[in-house]
């Protein structure tokens, strides 16, 4: 499978030429997912820890128009007939009930999961989950199988998983290398979308870059700022809107290649 980074378009936003979009190597899977559920049409899920948490995740979209940036890749810009904020659901939705909340680990999360896509029905689910679980700079050896189970759960409610990798951490590198590792073998696995948050970061903002520029001074949470802005200049500071977009971009792709609006 090959691993959607997302690397393509975040460049178009940052003035590289637009490409042609083409057939994602998950479409095919997720349709079979996508077809014929009766969930509730773009309730998008939130799943992770107090980096979704954060209500400067996500929820610029239920009230900022990312129109303006999205590039000329072969999809509409825009849903037939709507907006962007008046199509995707759940923008606000916060707390321990939807799926998010400080300090969780992978155990946290999968506790509740099947309860959350029980009672919001979601067609997607926005997923980062390990920044806590690498205390000491290690990987708990359970994390995989957590994860998995949490993506197969998605699956089995007929909800599209987005798969995010987590972003750098100060004195903690070595485990976030191996956690997003796992991430992305898990999304292979099971032929799921991925935004490789971690890369998008590094590649902006090379090595110790990134921290005081895409990570607060804390080394752990994104940096927030103008969190709605997507122009080149703000991508490379702001780690709330680069995560924003990129996932943005993702649903987006998604919205047109599988859920066939």
């Amino acid at each position: 499978m090959r691993i959607v980074r997302m690397v393509a378009l975040a460049m178009v936003a940052l003035g590289s030429a637009a490409l042609a979009a083409e057939k994602p190597s998950w479409a095919d899977a997720m349709r079979r997912v996508g077809a014929g559920a009766g969930a509730r049409p773009c309730y998008v899920a939130q799943f992770g820890d107090s980096i979704t948490y954060s209500m400067a995740f996500w929820s610029p979209m239920g009230w900022a128009d990312p129109g303006l940036h999205i590039p000329n890749d072969g999809l509409p810009k825009n849903p037939v007939g709507s907006r962007w904020r008046d199509l995707i659901k759940g923008v606000r939705d916060k707390g321990a009930e939807f799926g998010n909340f400080s300090g969780w680990r992978v155990t946290n999360l999968l506790g509740v999961v099947d309860r959350v896509l029980e009672r919001h029905k979601p067609r997607v689910a926005i997923i980062m989950i390990g920044t806590n679980d690498i205390q000491g700079n290690i990987v708990p050896p359970t994390y995989r199988g957590h994860l998995e189970r949490i993506v197969k759960t998605c699956l089995d409610a007929r909800c599209i998983p987005i798969l995010n990798t987590i972003p750098p951490k100060r004195n903690a590198m070595k485990a976030v290398e191996e956690t997003n590792k796992i991430i992305k073998e898990v999304a292979a696995k099971f032929s799921v979308p991925l935004v490789d948050y971690c890369a998008e970061i590094l590649r902006l903002q090379p090595g110790e870059a990134c921290f005081g520029t895409h990570i607060s001074e804390d080394g752990v949470h994104p940096t927030a700022g103008r969190t709605q802005d997507y122009s080149a200049g703000n991508l490379k500071a702001s780690g709330y809107a680069l995560r924003n977009w990129l996932n943005f971009m993702m649903f987006r792709q998604v919205y047109f290649t599988v859920l066939g609006r």
